[in-house]
C-alpha cells in the first residue's frame, strides 16, 4: 500500500483515510467476483471487474500491481482464456496482500 502516493494524489489525509474502508470493501468484493469469473472462465465478467480496479488501484498500489491488472485485462479482452486463468492466481495473491495492508492501516487508525 502506498499511502504517501495516495496522499499526494488526493492531497488530504482525511480523504485518503475515508477512502480506505471503501478500498477494503472493493478489494473484498472484486476478488470474489474475479474468483467466480475465472472459475467458470467468463472473461467478459473478469474484464469488467479488472477495468474498474485499473481505474481505482493505481493511486494506492505499486506500479507492478497496476501493470499486472492491465496485463490480465488485456488477456481477457483478447479472449486468452488459458493465459488469463493462469495469471489470475498471482494477481489474486497481490490483491489479497494489498487488502491486508489496507486492513492493518485502518486498524492502526482506530
Amino acid at each position: 500500500m502506498r499511502y504517501a502516493q495516495a496522499l499526494k494524489s488526493v492531497g488530504d489525509a482525511e480523504v485518503v483515510d475515508a477512502l480506505l474502508p471503501v478500498l477494503l470493501q472493493t478489494l473484498d468484493d472484486d476478488v470474489g467476483r474475479l474468483d467466480a469469473a475465472f472459475e467458470v472462465r467468463q472473461l467478459a465478467a473478469a474484464r469488467a471487474v479488472l477495468h474498474g480496479l485499473k481505474g481505482v488501484l493505481p493511486m494506492f498500489c505499486s506500479d507492478e500491481l497496476a501493470r499486472q491488472i492491465v496485463e490480465l485485462e488485456v488477456l481477457s479482452k483478447a479472449g486468452e482464456v488459458q493465459a488469463a486463468c493462469t495469471q489470475w492466481p498471482a494477481l489474486r495473491a497481490h490483491l489479497l496482500l494489498l487488502r491486508e495492508e489496507v486492513r492493518v492501516i485502518i486498524e492502526k487508525a482506530v
